[in-house]
C-alpha cells in the first residue's frame, strides 16, 4: 500500500474518533441546552412574556417597574386601549393622549409589554409627545408565538405609526428602540412603505450584531457558548423564519435617514459602548448625536441616570418638527 493512502486511512480513523469520543458526547450535552434556551427565549409558552415585571429578582428593575404602573395609575384618564393587526396578527397597546401633535412609539426588547415602557413615558411627555405603549407580537395581549428578532416586528411598528396617523391626527412620530426593539424601528424606516411621518430614532442600548450581543448573553448565563449559540440560531433561523445574520442592526443603520440619537450605556456589558460607535460611524443620518451615558447599565440609563438620560433625549425630541 502506497505511503500516502496509509496517511489517508490514519486521517480519516483519526477523525471518526475524534467524532465519536468528542464531538458526539458534547452534541449529547449541547443539543438539550439549545433547545431550552431556543424555547424559553424565542418562542412564547403558556405564561411566558405576560405583561408584569419582567424579572423581580432584581430590586432594581421591580423598582423602575412598579414607578412605571404608578405613572400610569396618576394617568389612566389619558390613557385608550388600541389594537392593530399586522401581517394577519392581532396586536395591543395604551395610547396616553396629552393633545400634543407629536408621538413618540417604545418599542421594548425581550420580554417586556406596554408596561414596561410606563417608566420612561414622563420624559416624551415632558418634551411635549404623547405615548404609544405597545405588547410586541408573542408578547403581553398580543397575538403570535413567534419572535422575529425586530423582521415582522418592525412591519408592525409600520402599521401602529398608521393607527396614531390617520385615527389620532398624529403629525410627527419617533420610534424609540430598547435593545432589540432598535433593531425592528431599523427594519420599520428601511422599509420601501416606511411613512414621512415617522421623523425620528432614538435607540437605547441597541446592539451592533445580534450574534454579539446573543453570545454575551450565553456567558452571562453560564452556558456553554460553542456549539450552543450556533444550535440557538439555527433553530431561529429555520422555525422561525429570520436570519439572524441578516436582519441585525450593523446591517441596516447605514439606510436609516431620519435624525437619530444613539444612547449607550457606560457599564452596558451586552450593547457594549464601543459597539455603539461602530453603529454612529455607519449611520446614514445627517443629523446624528451619540451619548455616552454615565454609570447606565443596558436598559436602565433612565434609571441609573436620569438627569443625563433626559439632557440628551429632551433636546433631541424637541428638535423634531
Amino acid at each position: 500500500m502506497e505511503p500516502w493512502a496509509i496517511a489517508l486511512i490514519v486521517l480519516g480513523g483519526l477523525i471518526l474518533l475524534f467524532l465519536i469520543g468528542v464531538v458526539l458526547p458534547m452534541l449529547f450535552i449541547t443539543l438539550p441546552i439549545a433547545e431550552k434556551l431556543y424555547k424559553a427565549q424565542w418562542t412564547r409558552g403558556e405564561h411566558a412574556f405576560e405583561r408584569g415585571c419582567s424579572d423581580a429578582s432584581f430590586d432594581y428593575h421591580l423598582d423602575m417597574f412598579n414607578q412605571g404602573m404608578k405613572w400610569r395609575e396618576e394617568n389612566l384618564q389619558y390613557k385608550s386601549d388600541v389594537e392593530v393587526t399586522s401581517l394577519n396578527t392581532k396586536l395591543a397597546g395604551e395610547y396616553f393622549d396629552f393633545g400634543f401633535k407629536k408621538s413618540v412609539i417604545l418599542m421594548p426588547g425581550r420580554t417586556e409589554t406596554c408596561y414596561y415602557a410606563c417608566y420612561y413615558a414622563e420624559t416624551f411627555k415632558k418634551a411635549g409627545f404623547n405615548i404609544l405603549t405597545i405588547d410586541p407580537r408573542a408578547h403581553g395581549l398580543s397575538e403570535g408565538k413567534l419572535l422575529t428578532l425586530g423582521k415582522l416586528e418592525g412591519i408592525d411598528l409600520i402599521e401602529w405609526s398608521k393607527l396614531l396617523h390617520d385615527r389620532f391626527g398624529v403629525e410627527s412620530i419617533v420610534l424609540y428602540g430598547l435593545c432589540g426593539g432598535g433593531t425592528a424601528s431599523c427594519v420599520a424606516l428601511t422599509n420601501k412603505d416606511c411613512p414621512e411621518y415617522i421623523k425620528g430614532f432614538i435607540s437605547d442600548g441597541m446592539f451592533y450584531s445580534f450574534f454579539n450581543v446573543y453570545r454575551r448573553h450565553i456567558i452571562d448565563e453560564k452556558h456553554p457558548v460553542y456549539p450552543v449559540i450556533w444550535e440557538v440560531l439555527g433553530r431561529i433561523k429555520r422555525r422561525n423564519g429570520v436570519d439572524p445574520y441578516k436582519v441585525t442592526p450593523k446591517n441596516l443603520i447605514d439606510k436609516v435617514k431620519v435624525p437619530t440619537l444613539f444612547l449607550t450605556g457606560e457599564l452596558d456589558k451586552f450593547a457594549v459602548p464601543s459597539e455603539a460607535t461602530k453603529l454612529y460611524n455607519l449611520s446614514g443620518a445627517k443629523f446624528k448625536n451619540l451619548v455616552l451615558i454615565k454609570n447606565a447599565r443596558h436598559s436602565h440609563l433612565r434609571y441609573d441616570n436620569t438627569v443625563d438620560y433626559e439632557n440628551a433625549v429632551i433636546p433631541f425630541l424637541e428638535g423634531i418638527e
